[in-house]
């Protein structure tokens, strides 16, 4: 399946080529504005930095860490892997990239969504500087580099340099990049709450739901995801609003709820998904037996003007 990288880099090219060319600054987004020229060279510059950074050499033998960032809960993935995790979150990842550019443009290209499109480049661009940079310095030994089983051992050594880029999660980064992104966008141009509210919910249920698959995947530990999702996030919401005229598009608190919603839906949807069992791991508990154990309930919450449920439980 094709990696975040790739995927970002074919997009923005397509971005490049079919939007750059114009240099009209109009108000494409109540309060904010865009040159067009300006946002073309930045996308360009991210994406040559990006491919300098995938550049640095690799350590010969990195060591794999004897302590990991988030202790024991990265620890609990050491021999976690799934084939079918991993190409379940390839196919996430494509749909919360392809999701923004659909719902900003619909079916014709005009002036004001080219001009989102660009802002949506710009965030995605500078995402995967920022990512690859931070994966060829750290240079993390992946999850599935620990497992015992001698038919993950081939598959790490298939791998490659690719097998030492754990930290952080491409996958979480560029996926609440454009959640964000995306989300940010559209709110900020239209009046309709109900918009809002499911450009953020559904955008950031996608994002987790991909980035949890991770896990799940061997291909990344706890604080890989969770890093990710942070910095990407921070990325896709800062990017837009610094084409604000005074102040940034600030999502209400319904929307904030329903990003929040989003990350708890798509996390527990992600985590019940049957995966392949493997040899090692068939007298365990299945994920579902796990989260039966865990007594899990729902309850009514307060939320302004309205109510809803929460879940509760030992997760």
């Amino acid at each position: 399946m094709p990696s975040p990288r790739l995927v970002v880099a074919v997009v923005l090219a397509a971005l490049l080529t079919s939007l750059s060319t114009s240099a009209v600054a109009d108000d494409v987004i109540p309060g904010h504005v865009i040159d067009r020229p300006l946002s073309g060279a930045i996308i360009a510059g991210a994406l040559g930095l990006g491919l300098g950074l995938a550049l640095i050499p690799m350590r010969a033998h990195p060591a794999l860490w004897e302590h990991e960032l988030f202790g024991e809960a990265d620890d609990s993935v050491h021999t976690s892997f799934s084939s079918r995790a991993a190409g379940m979150s390839d196919g996430l990842l494509g749909a919360a990239i392809a999701a923004p550019i659909a719902y900003l443009t619909g079916s014709t290209i005009e002036d004001a969504d080219g001009d989102r499109l660009l802002i949506y480049g710009e965030a995605m661009a500078i995402n995967l500087a920022v990512f690859e940079g931070a994966k060829h310095l750290v240079q993390r030994p992946r999850p599935y580099l620990y497992s015992q089983s001698p038919s993950v051992a081939q598959y790490a050594a298939d791998q490659g340099d690719d097998a030492y880029q754990s930290f952080y999660s491409a996958h979480a980064a560029t996926a609440f990049c454009a959640a964000t992104a995306g989300a940010y966008l559209v709110a900020a141009s239209t009046g309709n709450s109900r918009v809002r509210s499911l450009a953020w919910g559904s955008g950031f249920a996608v994002a987790a739901a991909a980035a949890n698959l991770r896990v799940r995947a061997g291909k990344h530990f706890y604080s890989d995801v969770v890093i990710g999702a942070l910095v990407g996030t921070i990325i896709g919401y800062a990017v837009p609003a610094l084409h604000a005229d005074k102040g940034p598009y600030v999502p209400s608190l319904e929307e904030a709820g329903a990003a929040v919603a989003g990350v708890l839906g798509g996390s527990l949807l992600s985590e019940i998904l049957p995966l392949e069992r493997r040899a090692d791991d068939a007298l365990g508990p299945s994920r579902l037996t796990a989260l039966r154990r865990a007594d899990l309930h729902l309850g009514p919450i307060a939320v302004t003007n309205g109510a809803g449920l929460g879940i509760g439980g030992k997760l």
